[in-house]
């Protein structure tokens, strides 16, 4: 078989896009049915992720096209989505299969065999955006923890925020146990943290006071969602927790 009947046999054009298509399908039920990997991702979080699921399905049909640059980028783009993935379920062996298959697939038509003239280098350009995107992460966090050791916080710095909302409104590393955790995931703030040694600015508070910190620095967002990480079975634990007794639920699932 030459290259060019190889790159469009029913294999890569057919088999690879409805095995990712299904892989995808159960990703997405498995986190809505369990809330036991990523939860609820950040509104940025959740465009990206859903543009990589479509980038993994699609991208073996566009390698021929006129988009088979732009396809190149965001596999590219993909390949750092998913190598987070294995940085955050490193301890979830189940479900390691399903990123590192994403990955072979990816790596394979672009860096190792791709299918097209320019689709290395702008595949090794979308792969640079993300290693940029985690050094920005990394110098954000950085920032954060000097702002709240010179007790200037709150200030422009978004990480701030999430720094404040840590272990109640956003969670920083993959945890299974029986009971709730916090319903939202940036990777962006896991990124800073990891980078920056799993420094916690406010680590010497327990989760009451951090929480009634959270509130005194921004009083108008809720600390507490519609939306509860944990099995169903578990859910009332979460919305009658006493931390947040007091408190109005939060509108919508994502924010910012």
């Amino acid at each position: 078989m030459n290259k060019t009947a190889y790159d469009r046999s029913g294999f890569w054009h057919k088999a690879v896009p409805m095995i990712n298509l299904v892989l995808v399908a159960l990703c997405i039920w498995g986190n809505a049915t369990t809330n036991a990997g990523f939860c609820r991702p950040v509104a940025w979080a959740a465009v990206v992720q859903g543009l990589s699921f479509l980038n993994i399905i699609v991208f073996t049909r566009l390698e021929h096209t006129r988009l088979g640059r732009v396809n190149a980028l965001m596999c590219g783009i993909s390949t750092g989505v998913y190598a987070y993935w294995c940085l955050f379920l490193g301890g979830w062996i189940v479900l390691m299969p399903v990123p590192v298959w994403f990955l072979s697939l990816l790596v394979w038509r672009n860096a190792i065999r791709p299918v097209g003239k320019g689709v290395r280098s702008w595949y090794f350009a979308g792969v640079l955006l993300c290693v940029l995107f985690a050094a920005a992460c990394g110098v954000c966090y950085q920032r954060s923890c000097r702002a709240y050791a010179e007790g200037r916080v709150p200030d422009g710095n978004p990480m701030t925020e999430r720094i404040a909302g840590m272990h109640f409104l956003y969670h920083t590393r993959l945890c299974i146990y029986d009971g709730w955790r916090p319903p939202l995931h940036d990777p962006a703030m896991v990124l800073g943290m990891r980078l920056n040694g799993w420094r916690d600015p406010l680590g010497d508070l327990d989760l009451e006071n951090r929480v009634a910190r959270y509130r005194e620095m921004y009083p108008d967002r809720p600390v507490v969602l519609p939306c509860a990480c944990c099995l169903e079975s578990k859910r009332n634990g979460y919305f009658s927790d006493p931390l947040w007794e007091n408190d109005t639920i939060g509108v919508g699932t994502l924010m910012e």
